[in-house]
């Protein structure tokens, strides 16, 4: 007996896969810049926590660029998947009331 794979957990499933790309993608277009606008070149780590090169500075510099980075990356995934959604099956995705 084979199940039938509902589009709500296609959906899910599709958004999370979305949503981890633009996660790292973003995490990795915000060190660059933090590197850049620090013009930081060395090969060491400056993001490690646990480093002495690692100043308060430099972690509530680096926690707000995250945090908006990684936010804008949330709603850009979310975006971005569903309209992949809706090319792909002309219809809003599941549980989405609004119109697109």
């Amino acid at each position: 007996m084979t199940e039938r794979v509902g589009p709500t957990r296609v959906w899910k499933l599709e958004s999370m896969a979305v949503g981890m790309v633009c996660a790292s993608i973003a995490t990795k277009l915000i060190r660059t810049l933090y590197r850049a606008l620090r013009n930081d070149k060395s090969p060491d780590d400056v993001f490690d926590p646990n480093s002495a090169r690692f100043s308060w500075p430099d972690a509530v510099v680096w926690a707000a660029a995250a945090g908006v980075g990684l936010g804008i990356a949330k709603v850009m995934s979310a975006r971005l998947a569903a309209m992949g959604w809706r090319a792909a099956t002309g219809e809003l995705p599941p549980g989405d009331r609004h119109t697109a």
